[in-house]
């Protein structure tokens, strides 16, 4: 009897950590909640019949009594803890992810919601996944001002159907007559879906277009559609600008993207890119190492260098199929406002990236400042077809060591205004297929947030995916775990307690 019920015990812890740590039902857990529901039924059927058989005595009795008192004691004071920390409003976020902790982005969209935003979710009625998603809408309106409801399929499936709900574990976020619909809700897609529906004011961006730059239209991994949605979200009203037309920057713009440009701008373009910057225009350019624009000149003169090399990692190791170092991932930042909040874990990945070397102010007040950095060990390899064929890089005999910067800021004050530059030497860090990897994204936004002077826009935002660099979140983990990993402990713990067991009775 005694070794049934361990066994049972055993089953049902780790089912039920299996079930709470997942948010959805593994069959791992479903198994072990069946295997622990027979095993305590048989003990209980066992204990009953050998009370039936000797319980009449009052000894038997009152051990039973007391026994019984006590499970009902436990039982009442884990009720009582439960009621109590449930009314009390604390909250103890253990997840590893955070996931229940709010970011500081998350709050600001909150913020800026317009009065009589709701949260529904649709869920079936045996999704396992809905009660982290209710917890995680409990802490946002607990944040804010939103209002939070509920729906099964089976009472709401209509409504479901008006909002074009097509899976469960659906959250429907209403204004008005305005609604954004999240089907896999993180706090990252929750606040962009926020984003969306808050009414921050609108910010002109233009895009450059006609000289080979990237399409914000494009929707294939080498697109940059993903960079576009997010702009969109952050609040900005983008327009595209034909480069080879220009003649004067528009006077509505707040700052000029240049997305990879291939081709070499004229001379009237580079032109008129100069005075738009001497009146305090704001340009962020992403350059590909190996393409001859103007630019590099044009930039040259506001204090940037910027090399036709590689710069070249030893300590990123190898990336994507291709050679150690070419690559890098970089996690040690400047101290600057598009970097705010950035440290250790919050790295940045590049493709085959140029350095970007502030190396002279124009005048005594402007201010040149490295963003992101490569580690100590990096070289330069200079810009071969062989390196964009994905071969190893070979060091120069001059190659020296040391920190590069892959990313750089100016800002030059003059009496017509101060203009403001931020120059990436890579671009494929922001298309479609890397934008959301580790923090790319951010450093994208708040690049463009601090050109554009809106710098209480800055932030960390939550993740889409994962909460920062690590590769796997914890569910993941768990998932790869179940079978061997957790059913190999559960067999090893069940055998030592039934070992013990059968010592200490012997």
């Amino acid at each position: 009897m005694r070794e049934l019920a361990t066994v049972g015990v055993v089953a049902l812890l780790f089912g039920l950590g299996a079930f709470y740590a997942d948010r959805d039902v593994p069959a791992f857990a479903l198994a072990n909640l069946a295997v622990a529901a027979v095993c305590l039924l048989g003990a209980g059927a066992l204990a009953l019949r050998r009370t039936q058989r000797g319980g009449a005595s009052p000894a038997a009795r009152r051990i039973a009594l007391v026994r019984f008192a006590w499970v009902g004691l436990a039982l009442l004071v884990a009720y009582t803890g439960e009621r109590v920390a449930a009314r009390s409003g604390l909250v103890w976020d253990v997840t590893a992810d955070q996931r229940f902790s709010l970011a500081p982005a998350t709050r600001q969209a909150l913020a800026a919601l317009p009065d009589g935003v709701t949260a529904t979710l649709f869920h079936e009625a045996q999704d396992n996944r809905a009660r982290s998603t209710r917890l995680l809408l409990e802490t946002l309106a607990g944040a804010g001002s939103l209002a939070v409801y509920e729906r099964t399929f089976d009472e709401a499936s209509q409504e479901a159907d008006r909002y074009g709900v097509g899976s469960s574990n659906t959250i429907v976020f209403e204004v008005g007559d305005r609604f954004e619909v999240v089907e896999r809700p993180t706090e990252g897609t929750i606040q962009e879906a926020l984003l969306r529906l808050g009414t921050a004011q609108r910010t002109v961006l233009y895009i450059g277009r006609g000289e080979g730059e990237g399409r914000l239209d494009q929707t294939d991994d080498a697109g940059y559609s993903g960079l576009a949605a997010a702009l969109d979200g952050e609040g900005y009203q983008l327009r595209d600008l034909v480069m080879p037309a220009v003649t004067a920057l528009p006077d509505d713009a707040s700052a000029l993207l240049l997305v990879a440009p291939r081709r070499r701008f004229r001379d009237t373009t580079l032109g008129a890119l100069e005075a738009y910057l001497a009146r305090g225009g704001r340009l962020v350019a992403l350059l590909e190492p190996g393409e001859e624009t103007g630019l590099e000149a044009l930039l040259a003169r506001w204090g940037f260098e910027l090399p036709d090399a590689v710069v070249v990692d030893p300590a990123s190791g190898p990336v994507e199929g291709d050679p150690p170092g070419v690559n890098p991932i970089v996690f040690q930042f400047g101290d600057h406002p598009v970097t705010r909040g950035f440290g250790p874990n919050q790295m940045l990945f590049f493709r085959r990236a140029r350095p970007v070397l502030p190396v002279r102010k124009p005048e005594p007040d402007d201010q040149l400042r490295g963003l992101a950095f490569s580690s100590r060990r990096a070289w330069l390899a200079p810009n071969t077809a062989e390196i964009q064929r994905g071969l190893a890089p070979r060091r120069p005999p001059d190659g020296a060591e040391d920190y590069f910067p892959l990313i750089a800021a100016g800002r030059y004050p003059r009496e017509s205004g101060a203009a403001r530059i931020v120059v990436f030497g890579d671009s494929d860090f922001a298309n479609n297929r890397y934008l959301r990897s580790l923090y790319n994204s951010d450093v994208m936004l708040n690049a463009v947030h601090w050109a554009t002077a809106r710098e209480a826009a800055i932030t960390l935002r939550p993740k889409i995916l994962t909460p920062d660099q690590f590769p796997l979140t914890p569910q993941q983990s768990l998932r790869m775990l179940y079978g061997v990993g957790l059913l190999v402990p559960e067999l090893c713990l069940a055998a030592a307690a039934l070992t013990w067991m059968r010592r200490r009775g012997a």
